[in-house]
C-alpha cells in the first residue's frame, strides 16, 4: 500500500509540475519565433530555455512532451534545420529535419489538393458553344505547367512579353526553352485568365 501510495503521490507531483512548466515553455518558445531567434540544435534550445526559466535543459531533453515542443519548434525555423547536412549523426538534429520534411510534404499535398480541385471545376463546367474539348484540354495542360512553375520559381520563369520560358540556371545565351511558338498558346490562355489567383501569382512571379 505504501509503494502505491507513493507512485501516485509521484504521479500527481509529475502532473502538477507539468502543468507549470508547459505553459513556461509555450511561452519561452513563442518569444523565440517572435525575437526570429535561430538554433542549430534542440540542445541549443534547450540551453537558451535554461537560461530564460530556470529550469535545467535535461528536463527539457528528458521529458517526450517538452522535447517533441522543442522538436516542433525547430522544425518550423526557415532554414535553420534544413541548411544541416544529412550525413549529421545527431539524433535530434535528424528528428527535427523528419519533423520539418513532413511540414513540407504536407503542404505540398495541401497544394495538389487544391490544383486538383481547381482542374476538377474546369472539367466538370459545361462547354459553352464557343469553348471546344481542346480548350477545356488545354486549360488543365495550363493548370498543370502553372503548379510545375510554382515550384520552381529559381529555375523556370515565363517572359509574357515575349511569351518565352527561360531556363533561369542556364547562360543568357541558352536560357529560352521554348519560344512564341510554343508558348503561345499557353500565354494566352493566362492573360484571358489572369483573375485565377494562381495565375495572379505567376505573374508577379514572372515580373521579379
Amino acid at each position: 500500500m505504501g509503494a502505491d501510495r507513493g507512485a501516485a503521490n509521484l504521479a500527481k507531483f509529475n502532473s502538477e509540475r507539468s502543468a507549470n512548466v508547459l505553459p513556461l515553455l509555450k511561452h519561452e518558445l513563442q518569444l523565440c519565433r517572435k525575437r526570429k531567434l535561430q538554433f542549430k540544435s534542440v540542445g541549443l534550445l534547450a540551453s537558451h530555455l535554461n537560461d530564460r526559466t530556470k529550469i535545467h535543459r535535461t528536463t527539457f531533453l528528458r521529458n517526450p512532451q517538452y522535447k517533441a515542443l522543442l522538436l516542433e519548434h525547430l522544425a518550423g525555423q526557415p532554414g535553420a534545420v534544413t541548411s544541416t547536412p544529412d550525413s549529421t549523426e545527431d539524433p535530434a538534429i535528424l528528428q527535427a529535419k523528419l519533423a520539418a520534411s513532413r511540414l513540407e510534404a504536407s503542404g505540398l499535398r495541401e497544394d495538389l489538393r487544391k490544383q486538383e480541385a481547381q482542374l476538377a471545376r474546369l472539367t466538370r463546367s459545361p462547354l459553352s458553344p464557343d469553348v471546344s474539348r481542346d480548350g477545356v484540354d488545354l486549360a488543365n495542360l495550363s493548370m498543370v505547367v502553372v503548379a510545375v512553375l510554382s515550384r520552381l520559381p529559381d529555375l523556370l520563369s515565363v517572359d509574357f512579353s515575349k511569351r518565352e520560358l527561360l531556363d533561369l540556371s542556364a547562360r543568357p545565351s541558352e536560357r529560352v526553352v521554348a519560344g512564341p511558338e510554343r508558348m503561345g498558346g499557353f500565354c494566352a490562355w493566362v492573360e484571358q485568365n489572369q483573375a485565377l489567383p494562381q495565375l495572379k501569382q505567376l505573374k508577379q512571379q514572372s515580373s521579379r
